[in-house]
């Protein structure tokens, strides 16, 4: 049985989170994965139903879910779809879960993860906007409706150094295996600057929140993260028997990935629209409208074509 705990949720909405006056959800839970880690995550938007798309935003590497915050505080967005989020092991508000042993850290716990989220919001066969290699390796594709990339690292190994860009790799490998405490917080300070790109558009506290998870995450956790293996079989099977479309979204100015080789680790999918933007890593903040348009009229084309 799924243990959830109920968290900062609105008191005006009922026990459910569900208001029945406008038919929105809001409301954040803890819940506990299959060995035990807690798992922070919240829904907000209109609650899910026929031509409502169900979109689970996943951050990426030293964020948190705090990074989607003017998506999950857009009143457009949250009329026009259910949003869910949320922290992944080790990160954020999430269970650290260090010293346990490197069992904690093998693409079944990843993937056990996105379960609990799943069962504790009730979610069917949701959109995922970010990387889900883990879940596919343990779920055929109709688990899900779509996967959308936001300038993405489809999965980790060898590839993910070609589709990062020098000025990542090297704060990577400096945070992973940094010399000392100054180039560690050096190389933190220069990650968080190119995920905000030239134009700065990150918010100054959004920022700090970011910069602050990745200095005091524990170093074992870093280092998990970063060395763990995954298995992209299931994924790019799906991709190329034409069982998943996939959305990948990419911003001109991204100074953390870099394009052509995103679209090399993935080469053959069938069902695949890309769009580019004149934007940085952080496309949402960057070019907040047309990033809107775009998922949320994709999401809605997938869900009409789907089989009744």
């Amino acid at each position: 049985m799924q243990d959830t705990e109920d968290c900062n949720t609105n008191p005006s909405i009922n026990g459910t989170g569900l208001d029945p006056a406008t038919n929105h959800y809001t409301g954040s839970k803890l819940l506990t994965s299959a060995d035990g880690t807690r798992i922070y995550a919240e829904a907000v938007g209109l609650a899910p139903g026929p031509g409502v798309p169900t979109i689970v935003f996943t951050h990426g590497q030293f964020l948190t879910s705090v990074v989607f915050d003017a998506i999950f505080a857009d009143d457009v967005w949250t009329r026009n779809a259910y949003l869910v989020r949320y922290d992944g092991r080790g990160q954020g508000r999430s269970g650290q879960t260090p010293g346990r042993g490197e069992a904690d850290w093998e693409p079944k716990r990843f993937a056990e993860d996105f379960e609990a989220v799943v069962n504790a919001f009730e979610l069917d066969r949701p959109f995922v906007a970010g990387c889900i290699t883990d879940v596919l390796s343990f779920h055929p594709p109709e688990y899900l409706s779509g996967i959308i990339y936001i300038a993405a690292i489809p999965y980790t190994g060898p590839a993910a150094y070609k589709i990062g860009s020098p000025a990542s790799v090297d704060c990577i490998t400096r945070l992973f295996k940094p010399t000392s405490v100054p180039d560690f917080q050096s190389a933190a300070q220069m990650f968080m600057s190119i995920c905000a790109g030239t134009g700065h558009t990150f918010p100054f506290p959004l920022y700090q929140i970011c910069l602050g998870n990745a200095i005091l995450q524990p170093a074992e956790v870093t280092w998990r993260l970063l060395n763990r293996t995954q298995d992209e079989t299931g994924l790019l099977r799906a991709g190329r028997e034409g069982r998943l479309p996939l959305l990948f979204l990419y911003g001109t100015k991204d100074e953390v990935t870099k394009y052509e080789p995103v679209l090399d680790a993935i080469a053959g999918w069938v069902r695949l629209d890309t769009r580019t933007m004149e934007a940085g890593h952080t496309i949402w903040l960057d070019k907040p409208t047309e990033f809107r348009e775009a998922i949320l009229q994709w999401t809605r084309s997938v869900c009409q074509e789907a089989p009744k």
